[in-house]
């Protein structure tokens, strides 16, 4: 018998009103799990999360001696009007023509003074901070972009003889050590391919791998200098802006940012929560190219950090705001 076409528009109209009204049930569907003790089941992954990093990172070996007042590194082109000292320059030009400055004073009760040595450099560990967007498949498979920003130190301390005589049994010369710091700002982002393990129903051994790309600040660089009496410390600039003659100069500001590329892998743990999204825990490590300068350096960086992924309500405000 055939059917007429408003009766054929009406079937096609409830197939379409199933399919919607089935569809939160399908986008939330279980997936069974057989393992050697028993079988488990987890929901259905699909669509794009959000998330949160905090952690740890730490930066390569070769990176820090950008600040370690040698007087071998440069500044790129661009930086403007800025220019790095090295420690002996900066401390002679500060006794011929910055005479009121107190590191003058301290410098003029060692009419013998020289540089005896240079610091070894290292980056302390600094706090990252981030925001993660993933395209999940299903809860094997997601493409992950991060965005994370750090504020690195560099730091190390370096010798000055006095020329005074030692005070007895302190060896042939009178040494006093002193700290360098350089600060720089890093933003990393990364672009890679995420799998999963299961582990149990609400957890998963996680890998994750891709590119980086890095964008480098150098912000500040400067020796500190303290008197044998008191507890007054003072800081003395080696990054300034190009000196106009009168001896006065200032910190350097506005310097070129500057990017780099390399790879990473990450490892971790991702813990399901029923109402409360996901925390994963990880640990990165990278191998970038860093731009400092006219200095470039491959070094190997680590990040150990803890990720929230944002449960599905406040994942869909997230993409409402934009």
């Amino acid at each position: 018998m055939n059917r007429s076409p408003d009766v054929k528009k009406l079937e096609w109209r409830h197939f379409v009103v199933f399919v919607l009204a089935a569809f939160p049930w399908v986008s939330m569907a279980q997936m069974t799990v057989h393992g050697d003790d028993e079988d488990y089941t987890y929901e259905s992954r699909e669509g794009i999360e959000f998330g949160i990093n905090i952690g740890a990172y730490r930066g390569d070996q070769l990176s820090p001696y950008f600040y370690d007042g040698s007087g071998d590194r440069t500044l790129a082109e661009g930086s403007g009007n800025a220019q790095i000292w090295s420690i002996q320059e900066r401390l002679e030009q500060l006794q011929s023509q910055q005479l009121t400055h107190p590191v003058t004073g301290i410098l003029n009760e060692y009419p013998a003074w020289q540089l005896e040595s240079l610091p070894l450099m290292q980056y302390r560990t600094s706090m990252m901070f981030g925001l993660k967007m993933a395209k999940y498949w299903n809860p094997e498979t997601a493409l992950v972009c991060q965005l994370d920003a750090v504020q690195m130190t560099a730091e190390g301390a370096w010798n000055l003889s006095t020329g005074l005589l030692p005070d007895q049994g302190q060896g042939n010369a009178d040494i006093r050590t002193y700290p360098i710091l350089g600060k720089e700002q890093r933003m990393l982002v990364s672009l890679g391919y995420r799998t999963a393990i299961y582990l149990a129903e609400d957890a998963s051994w996680t890998v994750e791998f891709g590119g980086m790309a890095n964008a480098t600040s150098v912000e500040e660089n400067y020796i500190v200098v303290t008197p044998d009496v008191g507890n007054a410390m003072y800081e003395v600039n080696l990054l300034t802006s190009v000196g106009n003659g009168n001896g006065q100069l200032t910190p350097a500001n506005k310097l070129l940012t500057q990017w780099g590329t390399g790879f990473y892998a990450t490892g971790g743990i991702d813990l399901a929560f029923e109402e409360g999204g996901h925390i994963e825990l990880n640990a990165r490590v990278s191998r970038d190219q860093i731009n400092l300068g006219t200095q470039t350096v491959q070094g190997w960086n680590v990040a150990l950090f803890v990720t929230w992924m944002m449960p599905s309500e406040l994942g869909d405000f997230v993409r409402a705001s934009f």
